[in-house]
């Protein structure tokens, strides 16, 4: 499986949280078309943004280049928590990454999930980004959802075609058993809002307000 796939020069990144145990053999790359956890996590939102870029400005986002990775290759070297101390391995690939960053600049990453996001959040802070990225908080609990939403909601408001805008999405738990509560985390505690509409419908608008100052659209 390889380490990762895209153009890093493409200005939107995706990252995954590792490699899915058990199949990284049979894979080809991170986020691979053929796990369903991709459409669980991304498919889903993709579609928003592209019907909704679409219908406003007959525009197309691009997807061929997305430069996808996963925080860490192997899952069994995840940190059990989140929070406090990591291991050589993990500090590694924090660092490996936020010189990726520091070398291309891309305008979004886009992680998915707690783990994936306190491993974005380390490597910009590793990369010197602007922001208070120090007290954006990650979970490891069922709570996750709010965390991620309310910083999610913060970097949407705050985004910058400029810089780097990190922006926290979830991971399988919008397909497990809390995926209601996570939907209504993300839809300001609306228990019949829909997370994958609010949140592409979101980045679809930044996308579109910034369209001339990002390089991401299929040519006509």
């Amino acid at each position: 499986m390889e380490r990762e796939v895209g153009n890093p020069r493409f200005p939107i990144w995706l990252l995954g949280d590792s490699n899915p145990k058990n199949w990284a053999d049979k894979l080809t790359a991170p986020l691979d078309p053929r796990h369903p956890a991709r459409h669980n996590i991304w498919t889903s939102v993709l579609d928003v943004i592209q019907d909704s870029v679409f219908r406003k400005a007959r525009l197309r986002v691009d997807t061929s280049e997305l430069f996808i990775r996963n925080a860490i290759e192997e899952p069994d070297q995840k940190p059990k928590s989140v929070k406090g101390e990591w291991s050589v391995e993990n500090k590694k690939e924090v660092d490996d990454y936020g010189n990726l960053i520091n070398e291309y600049k891309p305008r979004i990453i886009i992680s998915f999930g707690s783990f994936s996001w306190e491993f974005l959040k380390r490597s910009a802070i590793k990369a010197a980004l602007d922001g208070d990225l120090e007290n954006s908080n990650g979970s490891s609990n069922n709570s996750q959802s709010k965390d991620l939403a309310q910083i999610f909601w913060k970097s949407i408001e705050e985004f910058d075609p400029g810089k780097v805008n990190l922006l926290p999405l979830l991971h399988v738990s919008i397909a497990r058993i809390h995926f209601l509560e996570a939907h209504a985390n993300y839809c300001h505690d609306n228990k019949e809002g829909n997370y994958f509409e609010e949140v592409g419908e979101a980045i679809a608008i930044k996308l579109l307000q910034y369209k001339n100052d990002l390089n991401i659209w299929i040519e006509r």
